[in-house]
């Protein structure tokens, strides 16, 4: 009796060892099994978002090349209308030249400083110095283009611009408000 007594003893010993010995084992292959389902079902997500971004992207430069359309041919019927965006432009140029915004200027500055950046004879400082020279242009550019933006006459100018050729646009075609109001909310969807 003793020798079942013995072997009842130990099995329940052996089985509770194989069972700690293998239990770290079976999670190791549980989460080794559980990872490739998840990463096919997040690439699958990834993939799906993708797709579905896509095909938002590609509504939103249809909705915007009918929209340009329809903007060209109000713009036909209403010649006050390029008349008044060319007053808007006149008036941005002046006061643009006004402030000393030029922003193509400081694009060409911004190509020169990655050439001479590029330079390998150039010593630690004076890459700084054109680093530091090139943050300041473009803070001044930055406070220039505010300058104009909040410019109380510019704005108005341009505001009633945009309200006379959205208006010209929903007389020449009534889908525009339809247009304007999808585009707005498949941009408000990718942000």
């Amino acid at each position: 009796m003793q020798n079942s007594l013995t072997r009842t003893a130990t099995f329940p010993a052996l089985t509770r060892k194989a069972m700690k010995l293998s239990l770290p084992v079976m999670l190791a292959a549980l989460f080794t099994l559980t990872q490739p389902v998840q990463a096919s079902e997040t690439t699958d997500n990834v993939a799906s978002q993708a797709a579905a971004t896509k095909a938002t992207t590609q509504r939103i430069n249809a909705i915007q090349r009918d929209l340009t359309s329809i903007r060209q041919q109000a713009l036909k019927a209403n010649p006050e209308l390029v008349e008044q965006a060319k007053a808007f432009e006149s008036a941005y140029k002046e006061k643009a030249q006004e402030i000393g915004y030029n922003p193509e200027e400081f694009i060409a500055q911004a190509q020169e400083l990655q050439v001479k950046i590029r330079d390998e004879g150039l010593s630690e400082q004076e890459r700084s110095d054109l680093l530091h020279d090139f943050a300041k242009a473009k803070q001044t550019l930055a406070k220039q283009r505010q300058t104009l933006l909040e410019d109380e006459s510019l704005m108005a100018l341009q505001n009633e611009l945009q309200n006379n050729t959205l208006t010209a646009m929903k007389n020449h075609n009534p889908k525009t408000e339809e247009l304007v109001s999808e585009l707005n909310q498949l941009i408000e969807s990718l942000q």
